[in-house]
């Protein structure tokens, strides 16, 4: 009797020991499939369309907060640009109490000023990641479709620009904004290429 009830309480102790295991094991299975889920949950918001959207959004409004720093200024702050719930660009006109309006309503000159300062805004940001200092960049054309006054505003934007310690090279056929800049040079073609017809400085 006493030999049984001595491997009856071995037997019960085995019982419980494999018990404590068996519940630490399904304890640890649990927080796997927890975080197997979460890890699961990431995956699809990092690889899904609406994680993209927001980061993009984000990228945006940098971007045109760093673009109104001059774009006010260009403007003497009557106009800034904002980002509208479909992360499209649209402009705040302070002159008429700050309503919205579409960008396609600004006038040539105005279209110039903000889609510089967009530029040099992006120019800025990955001149800041990259860690490089270049200031000087090219204008090719786009000025042949403006009239005089967007001519005469584009250039006062440009003479603004030089004030930040940045060159600006314009490459125009514009005869009126050729004769407005200080140095310049004529390149001619014919039938041997192109060269050097004129140096101006």
């Amino acid at each position: 009797n006493i030999a049984t009830t001595s491997q009856q309480e071995n037997k019960l102790k085995e019982l419980s020991e494999d018990r404590e295991k068996r519940n630490e094991l399904e304890k640890i299975a649990e927080n796997k499939k927890t975080r197997l889920s979460n890890l699961n949950e990431i995956c699809s918001v990092f690889t899904g369309k609406g994680f993209v959207k927001y980061v993009s959004t984000i990228y945006l409004e940098d971007l045109c907060r760093n673009a109104n720093e001059r774009f006010r200024r260009m403007t003497n702050n009557q106009l800034e640009l904002c980002i509208n719930d479909k992360s499209e660009f649209e402009l705040i006109d302070y002159m008429n109490e700050g309503r919205h309006r579409a960008v396609d309503t600004l006038s040539g000159g105005q279209t110039f000023q903000a889609s510089l300062s967009l530029a040099l805004a992006l120019i800025d940001n990955m001149r800041h990641s990259s860690h490089t200092t270049q200031k000087f960049f090219f204008l090719d054309e786009g000025f042949g479709s403006q009239d005089k006054d967007s001519l005469n505003q584009i250039f006062e934007t440009l003479t603004r620009i030089q004030k930040e310690d940045k060159i600006v090279g314009i490459i125009s056929h514009v005869e009126e904004l050729q004769q407005k800049i200080p140095a310049s040079i004529t390149i001619t073609r014919d039938e041997n290429g192109s060269h050097i017809s004129k140096f101006c400085y």
